[in-house]
């Protein structure tokens, strides 16, 4: 690897951050107009979950402290976009759920964005597209390991 590479690839990262941000802002703006980019993460990290989900547990996978993530619930409840019901096992504890229509909102963004995608790769041969996706993926993989 020559010595200006890194800076080519930090350049090409910076290029695809900017966009993704870009193209986040847009949903967010979809979701709800007082929806901020900071509380749509914690948005997507209850529509990601497999199943309820627990503020204490989004603090965690976020990293961040529990009044954080309480602010960001309380913010998704009061706009509408997360439902909560009490915990059975701790009446202290909240469970988190998107709300059905956000959810649907979220869900037709994401194939809005598939079809994007689609069209952008449609002039890409499928194994390169294949080895784009492996090394994104490798990429990923390697940058989460080094996180933790």
């Amino acid at each position: 690897m020559t010595s200006q590479r890194p800076f080519d690839v930090e350049y090409e990262l910076t290029r695809l951050t900017q966009r993704l941000r870009r193209r986040s802002m847009r949903i967010v703006e979809q979701l709800h107009p007082e929806l901020d980019y900071g509380t749509y993460l914690f948005f997507l990290g209850i529509c990601e979950a497999p199943g309820e989900v627990r503020g204490a547990d989004l603090a965690e996978s976020f990293g961040v402290h529990k009044s954080t993530a309480s602010r960001a619930v309380s913010t998704l409840v009061r706009l509408g976009l997360v439902e909560q019901t009490p915990d059975p096992l701790d009446g202290r504890a909240r469970l988190l759920t998107p709300a059905g229509p956000a959810l649907a909102q979220l869900n037709a963004a994401r194939t809005d964005v598939q079809r994007r995608l689609e069209e952008l790769f449609s002039g890409w041969d499928a194994d390169d597209v294949a080895a784009f996706t492996d090394l994104l993926h490798r990429y990923n993989d390697a940058a989460d390991a080094t996180l933790d």
